[in-house]
């Protein structure tokens, strides 16, 4: 095929998608990419058409021109169809739009809110971002595509790579790791050497090395990356030991397990880079670095790489991450926060759900103990879950009322996870509290989920970067042993009484970690250790606890109980979210040397005066178009006035075969 018969009279349709994430239908998968930045990313979905904003342009014989969309510009797509018609009123304008060998590329602009009831409300949310081809001879109108796709992006894109100052790398990835087929889920613990600076450094940024080789019937495919098990990666500082030929030979060496791990590597608690699926790495704002090297670094820090291997294939993985970093030092030193529910299985989503939320306190207690007199001020934010999580919020609490939120997110796709600047920074002092908030939707969800690493279970996190740096490395919560299971009915189990029960939750799963008589009864009564996959946190205690009372569960085990209990009945789970949410909160407050800032407590949901969204009264918009200067440029790009509107830069690029 040439290249004028595959780019005749393609139809490139441009969709700001407008319903909920979970709308999106898969059909057929095919691989499309898209460019961001520079950086070339391919990926297989396709989606629905439907209720979304829409702009259309055409292609033809390597002539850009403008087409119409039924006789306009400006589309919207309907509920009840999966077809494009024309708005009222005309909003977008073309910028540009052209061709080279391989990419179709059209870039046009509009008002981040239009005020216009057909358009999408552009903002901080993850947005979906759609294409579509149209056949062959189209000339620009709407038959049905033959292609299309869909990607997550958020259009108001985080900062990038600083330009004017010197950069150096650190590269921090596993060597050679082979993932045997029989692991669904494994944690792998690195430990890794600073580089050796004679003077401090700031780190400034980092990006993800994915380096992924699937072996398929004992033959290893050259093309790396695909479908990588990489979940996510979390780079921590390891607190300052005085054996260092110890730390030495645990850097040297592959890495562990994660339950087989050195106990010495519990103190490795302070994240640096916090990385998951969809991101293409982090830079910090110019006022903020993260000390690394002598005076003010540290020595040695760890690397856990989360694989998701559901697929259950060998592969053979060299991924990480490269950390940034600059002699020249910012003004200020910079850490991460990591707060919100703290991952274990007694973190519980149950099924058919349309939006169930849980709660994770950082306790007044805790930043009283830790923070100086000042404050801290925050100044970026990422929110992580897993798949059903639909909406994520960081509340900030002072006293009885609720200010603005920090960060929040209300259309949360896990597959594109990127840090938030919070605008202007926030003041946060002593004794306020922070509450990380996730709502999902389960509704395609016949089992509860559990909390844990799994992508198959689920997290609810936040990681704040803030300055200046104090110990406090994460400030969590969960709902207390005692309480949880009287909230699901279970009031005993064999051969455990519910304080020993609550020792095996906190030991999560490490076996060294278990009292004496414990470890005793696991290894020859009701529980398994062999039958515990590394770093479930509970997960399978959960499937090895027997109840004894009440009767009416007597002998079954509890996750055989949550499974089995009505769902569907709403006053069911509107009153466990009740109990779990505003009830009693297990804190945990965790220096950067591992040791503990606060004691753990039990401690009632705070009451407080929750903030009014006042967004939409404070709107003035009319239904009207809002006019743009004109700036239509058909061989390339042009400047435009960044304080009136926003430029949408979107390219579609189509593989010409050849």
């Amino acid at each position: 095929m040439t290249k004028e018969v595959a780019i005749a009279s393609i139809c490139l349709a441009f969709f700001l998608y407008l319903t909920s994430t979970e709308a999106i239908e898969r059909f057929g998968p095919f691989s499309v990419c898209v460019t961001e930045s520079g950086i070339y990313t391919c990926f297989d979905v396709t989606t629905s058409m439907t209720d979304a904003d829409d702009r259309v342009a055409s292609v033809e014989f390597g002539h850009f021109r403008i087409e119409s969309c039924i006789g306009t510009e400006d589309c919207h797509g309907l509920a009840f169809d999966d077809r494009a018609v024309a708005d009222e009123v005309q909003n977008y304008e073309l910028i540009s739009g052209y061709q080279n060998d391989t990419h179709t590329i059209v870039e046009f602009r509009r008002h981040l809110d239009t005020c216009d009831r057909q358009d999408f409300v552009i903002g901080e949310d993850t947005t979906q971002v759609l294409w579509a081809l149209g056949p062959a001879g189209s000339d620009g109108q709407l038959p049905k595509h033959v292609e299309s796709g869909s990607r997550p992006l958020r259009l108001l894109q985080p900062l990038s790579k600083p330009e004017t100052v010197p950069l150096e790398h650190w590269d921090v990835r596993i060597n050679n790791l082979l993932i045997p087929n029989v692991m669904a889920t494994l944690f792998w613990c690195k430990v890794f050497k600073a580089p050796d600076l004679r003077k401090k450094h700031h780190i400034v940024g980092y990006q993800p090395i994915i380096d992924s080789k699937p072996n398929t019937k004992d033959k290893t495919i050259l093309e790396k990356n695909t479908h990588s098990p990489v979940h996510h990666m979390v780079l921590y500082e390891c607190a300052e030991d005085n054996d260092n030929l110890q730390w030495n030979e645990w850097s040297e060496s592959a890495g562990f397990f994660g339950p087989a791990r050195p106990g010495e590597l519990a103190t490795c608690v302070t994240p640096i880079a916090a990385w998951a699926k969809g991101s293409k790495g982090e830079f910090l704002p110019e006022n903020v670095g993260i000390p690394l090297g002598e005076k003010g670094g540290i020595s040695y820090y760890m690397l856990e790489v989360h694989y998701d291997n559901q697929a259950l294939h060998d592969f053979l993985d060299n991924s990480g991450i490269r950390i940034h970093y600059t002699p020249v030092l910012r003004d200020h030193d910079a850490a991460l926060l990591g707060a919100g529910i703290g991952i274990s299985a007694l973190h519980v989503i149950p099924p058919k759900q349309k939006a169930y939320r849980t709660v994770g306190i950082c306790s007044p207690e805790c930043t009283n103990s830790t923070m100086p007199k000042e404050g801290i001020n925050i100044v970026s934010v990422l929110l992580h879950a897993h798949g059903t999580a639909r909406k994520i919020s960081l509340k900030h609490i002072r006293g009885t009322e609720e200010l603005p939120r920090i960060s929040e997110e209300s259309s949360y796709d896990s597959r594109y996870q990127q840090s938030r600047i919070v605008p202007g920074g926030r003041k946060f002092y002593k004794g306020d509290i922070l509450i990380t908030e996730c709502t999902y939707d389960t509704t395609s969800r016949d089992k509860p989920i559990l909390g844990g690493y799994s992508a198959s279970q689920e997290m609810c996190l936040s990681f704040i970067l803030y300055y200046p740096r104090t110990e406090l490395a994460g400030c969590y919560s969960m709902t207390p042993v005692y309480e949880f299971f009287q909230t699901f009915g279970v009031k005993q189990f064999y051969g455990l009484n519910m304080s020993q029960v609550e020792n095996l939750f906190m030991s999560s799963g490490y076996l060294e970690n278990l009292p004496t008589e414990l470890e005793t009864f696991t290894k020859d009564r009701v529980l398994d250790p062999s039958s515990w996959e590394g770093d479930d946190q509970g997960v399978g205690l959960m499937k090895e606890l027997v109840i004894e009372e009440p009767l009416e569960f007597r002998n079954k085990t509890f996750m055989a109980h949550l499974n089995e209990m009505p769902w569907h009945e709403p006053l069911l789970t509107e009153q466990i979210e009740k109990t779990l949410y505003g009830g009693l909160h297990m804190t945990f407050c965790k220096k950067r040397d591992d040791s503990w800032g606060a004691p753990t407590q039990i401690q009632k949901y705070p009451n407080y005066t929750e903030i009014s969204n006042n967004d939409a009264s404070e709107k003035s918009c009319n239904y009207k178009s809002v006019k743009l200067h004109s700036v239509t440029n058909t061989t390339g790009s042009a400047t435009m006035n960044k304080l009136k509107a926003a430029i949408l830069a979107v390219c579609l690029l189509s593989m010409i075969a050849r």
